[in-house]
């Protein structure tokens, strides 16, 4: 019936920072921009920098989302109940939970621990 090609593309995967982009600071900006660029290089390489929006919320709260992502990264202080550094399935949403990206700078165990919990993720 219809002569156009249709293209399914894939959810982008969404990375929810608790700071305004503006708010922060070079090295914060360029640890985020490391794990992106981690991810797209050893985990996917068919990652562009398209796949992730990255997006501001001062706490995470899945209820108000409309459309739900289905990987999802969130950098932050501790939600009540769940783990930093562990693979959390919701549904048909996979997320992975870390500190706040100052203190990822700060601590090497913790960015260890995050690439261990983004590699689980991406192969999920």
């Amino acid at each position: 019936l219809y002569t156009e090609d249709l293209y399914l593309l894939p959810p982008k995967t969404r990375i929810v920072i608790t700071k305004p982009w503006d708010e922060l600071t070079g090295p914060e900006k360029e640890q985020l921009t490391k794990i992106t660029d981690a991810l797209r290089q050893r985990i996917s390489p068919k990652l562009s920098l398209d796949a992730f929006q990255i997006g501001y919320m001062p706490a995470l709260d899945l209820s108000t989302w409309h459309e739900k992502p289905e990987k999802l990264i969130y950098f932050g202080p501790p939600i009540r109940g769940l783990n930093y550094f562990e693979l959390i399935e919701t549904g048909s949403s996979k997320m992975v939970l870390s500190e706040s990206l100052s203190e990822l700078i700060a601590n090497e165990g913790s960015r260890q621990k995050l690439w261990v919990a983004l590699k689980q993720l991406f192969s999920a």
